[in-house]
């Protein structure tokens, strides 16, 4: 357990912006970047795991503090998640004086921060430069902020009406196999379908991508009493497992990243990658098959 609390304290030590927001920012080491590497900010994408995400063109990396110059829905929101989870496991083996209550204030601080990055222009948690303007690139880490608890209820329920059952955004849907586009049949694209990155597509500007399907799927979860949310849930999982079981069936394939296109014959990365059958998983989860 010692491990895990030094993760999170990790982040808070070398991952804090410094703007007064308390949040968390992506970052990396500049001197670990030679003249083979694209560069520190590239470093710094490369840790959100999401490589080439829309959300992160540009440069604003901060070469002094080495972060991004952006607090990060998706971050903020997994790094309470973990905290919360360690508040479960601390009451589990008995380590509740020394872990759980200092993880409980953690996450609670986080949670007071974060409530900055919403947006109620745009009805959705958005990242924030430290100039404290809104970067509108929106992705489904922007949901993360559920799984957070961050949320008001009247926000989580914006959200999924206007951004996840959206059809022009996100494209989850009840009814997608009639009333979704054939370039969002799938639902969950990595960018909003109305960025501008979408319809070229291309690897985390458009694929759908089974973690992301398994983190939204947690951040409803957090939700369930609300009905628009407890029906979002259960199409997520109905498309994301149609979506599986048409590589599977075709092909046999368990895809990295799948194409949100009704059309797409195959993978569009490679073709049996472990954390792709998470598109599948979650219907199973939904089941009570785990």
């Amino acid at each position: 357990m010692d491990d895990l609390v030094d993760w999170s304290d990790w982040f808070i030590r070398d991952r804090i912006l410094d703007d007064g927001s308390g949040l968390i920012a992506l970052g990396s080491d500049p001197t670990s970047y030679d003249d083979t590497c694209p560069g520190a900010m590239q470093g710094a994408r490369y840790e959100s795991g999401l490589d080439n995400s829309p959300m992160y063109d540009g440069e604003f990396f901060d070469s002094e503090t080495h972060l991004m110059q952006l607090a990060d829905v998706g971050m903020n929101g997994m790094a309470i998640q973990e905290c919360d989870s360690l508040v479960e496991l601390a009451k589990i083996v008995n380590r509740e004086a020394d872990v759980g209550d200092r993880m409980l204030e953690r996450a609670n601080d986080l949670r007071e921060k974060m409530k900055v990055l919403w947006d109620d222009e745009e009805g959705i948690f958005v990242n924030r430069f430290a100039n404290g303007t809104f970067y509108r690139r929106m992705s489904p880490t922007s949901f993360y902020a559920m799984m957070g608890k961050v949320a008001t209820d009247e926000q989580a329920e914006r959200m999924v009406s206007e951004w996840l059952m959206n059809s022009t955004r996100f494209c989850i849907s009840e009814t997608y196999e009639t009333t979704n586009s054939d370039e969002c049949y799938w639902g969950l694209p990595s960018i909003s379908a109305d960025d501008e990155a979408f319809p070229p597509l291309g690897y985390w500007r458009g694929f759908v991508w089974g973690p992301m399907a398994q983190l939204t799927y947690w951040s409803l979860k957090q939700y369930d009493h609300l009905e628009i949310v407890n029906t979002a849930r259960k199409a997520l999982c109905s498309q994301m497992s149609a979506m599986f079981l048409n590589m599977w069936e075709r092909h046999g394939h368990v895809c990295e990243n799948f194409s949100p296109h009704k059309q797409e014959e195959d993978c569009t990365g490679d073709k049996f990658y472990h954390w792709g059958a998470l598109a599948g998983f979650i219907q199973l989860i939904e089941d009570d098959y785990y």
